[in-house]
């Protein structure tokens, strides 16, 4: 069984990709909207968060974890999988295939203050982007007027951060927060059809159908 972790909607996307990959696999997702939004919330006060929400999968029956979330990723990942012996699967920024996408050697990460400012961002962003003008975009609330459905709201908040940055010549935008990514229409309607988005939601399921056929395997002895 996979337990997907998102603190409301934003793990969706990612929730449909495995579907897609996994058919015939149990899934529970576990929209944590008490503790709503993880994107602002301090690290440690994270941590308690998901391992308490963790140990409740677990005995559920889960047997893969999947961060469907940035910001649980980047802040707390690594705590976990020292806390826990089942595998946990976690989503970072898109930034590799980014720099290998871009064109004009200029792109932009949408995430929350969380991922924008996390060590992990900042290596992937050593390690890929030589020679490549990254511009952070730090979204404070903008996930949770996707959580509430605010349209209009969240519309207006994506196009006035873009105003600052539209003549940057960006031709490719890196999603970092899986709620980012169910808005992407949206938001390729306000930067226009020539600036490519990016997410990682495939390669996570892609991920954890190599971790839950590695497991089946094991469990049928072969």
């Amino acid at each position: 069984m996979i337990g997907i972790i998102d603190s409301g909607i934003g793990g969706r996307g990612i929730e449909k990709e495995i579907r897609k990959l996994l058919p015939e696999a149990k899934i529970i997702y576990f929209a944590d909207s008490q503790n709503f939004p993880y994107g602002t919330k301090p690290v440690r006060v994270l941590h308690r968060i998901l391992e308490k929400n963790i140990a409740f999968l677990i005995q559920k029956g889960v047997q893969i974890i999947v961060l469907a979330c940035n910001s649980a990723t980047v802040s707390s990942v690594e705590y976990l999988r020292r806390k826990f012996k089942v595998p946990i699967v976690g989503v970072v920024p898109a930034i590799k295939p980014a720099a290998r996408m871009t064109k004009t050697k200029k792109i932009a990460i949408f995430s929350t203050p969380i991922t924008s400012n996390s060590q992990a961002q900042k290596k992937l962003i050593r390690q890929y982007c030589r020679g490549i003008d990254v511009f952070k975009i730090p979204f404070r609330n903008l996930a949770r007027l996707i959580e509430e459905n605010k349209k209009s709201a969240f519309t207006s908040e994506v196009r006035a951060k873009w105003l600052k940055y539209q003549d940057k010549n960006i031709d490719t935008i890196v999603l970092g927060c899986t709620h980012y990514t169910l808005i992407k229409k949206e938001i390729q309607e306000i930067v226009g059809p020539k600036v490519k988005l990016i997410d990682s939601n495939l390669a996570v399921a892609r991920r954890v159908k190599k971790v839950y056929d590695k497991l089946r395997k094991e469990k049928n002895g072969r």
